[in-house]
């Protein structure tokens, strides 16, 4: 029996050096991982949604580009238009580092939103475990919240009641407690 040769074969990931920074690379390697990583960074664009692609105010020839690979399914084609896309960010430094920019601005915003959300969560929490207690020091903190829905829904959240009304009641007072943070919403 033939082993393929393919088989158990893990790619090293190398750091790549940044292709905007100023400085000569070592080798054609580094020159190729720089490349590369560029290439990522616009498969990643190529990824994201149109409301958080317009954040990055892209060229109008680097976002036709990323538009033609969105819509290109996977194959040679798509190849070729991935490596044209990060051909025309390493063309414009300066956009290239904005877009860094904007991606690292875009990954705090995610992280402080999962605090925020976990946060909110331990609030729910606290509120269906400890009840009238909890709940003092919601009301200490939010005085404007409605007391008798918050007290209703924890009612409704505690374990002696049905399955899907307790979850149900526990998605309403995690939305409750989203919106005494945020009531523009």
């Amino acid at each position: 029996m033939v082993r393929p040769r393919n088989v158990n074969k893990k790619k090293a990931r190398r750091d790549a050096p940044n292709w905007e920074e100023e400085e000569v690379f070592a080798s054609r390697t580094q020159i190729k991982l720089a490349a590369e990583a560029v290439n990522e960074l616009g498969e990643q664009l190529a990824g994201m949604s149109e409301a958080t692609l317009a954040r990055f105010q892209l060229s109008d020839e680097v976002a036709e580009a990323v538009a033609l690979l969105r819509r290109l399914g996977k194959g040679p084609a798509y190849k070729r238009q991935r490596s044209y896309v990060g051909k025309l960010l390493r063309q414009d430094e300066d956009q290239l580092a904005r877009i860094r920019a904007m991606l690292a601005q875009l990954e705090q915003e995610a992280r402080e939103e999962k605090r925020q959300t976990r946060r909110w969560e331990r609030w729910r929490d606290r509120l269906i475990e400890e009840g009238d207690a909890a709940l003092a020091e919601l009301l200490a903190e939010f005085p404007r919240a409605d007391r008798n829905q918050l007290r209703q829904l924890i009612r409704q959240a505690q374990p002696s009641q049905p399955e899907q009304k307790r979850r149900q009641a526990a998605r309403r007072l995690f939305q409750a407690i989203r919106d005494l943070h945020h009531p523009t919403e």
